[in-house]
């Protein structure tokens, strides 16, 4: 079973949370709406036991499953998802960069 930890906005941003799947380990922001906290918990224990290759592939995959099983957390999500600490985030993964 997968331990759930919750951590500042501070210490995950500009993510909502991560996975470690070596620990199994999941973290998750403590300041998210309660729907989007358990759309991005089940996105993130997806990621302990997914193989894929390449991590666009994984994102889809991890959020497909989530959004099936919470789809309003989902749409709160892409929706908080839509600032530019967000997107300039997303860019970074896209191109590499982020750390």
């Amino acid at each position: 079973m997968a331990e759930v930890i919750y951590q500042t906005r501070k210490k995950l941003y500009p993510r909502f949370g991560f996975a470690l799947p070596v620990n199994q380990i999941v973290y998750v922001r403590d300041d998210l709406p309660k729907c989007v906290t358990q759309f991005v918990i089940d996105h993130e224990i997806y990621h302990l036991t997914d193989n894929a290759s390449g991590w666009a592939w994984r994102e889809i995959k991890a959020n497909m499953h989530s959004a099936l099983r919470h789809p309003i957390g989902f749409m709160v999500c892409v929706q908080m998802s839509l600032v530019p600490y967000r997107l300039r985030y997303y860019l970074q993964r896209i191109t590499g960069r982020a750390q």
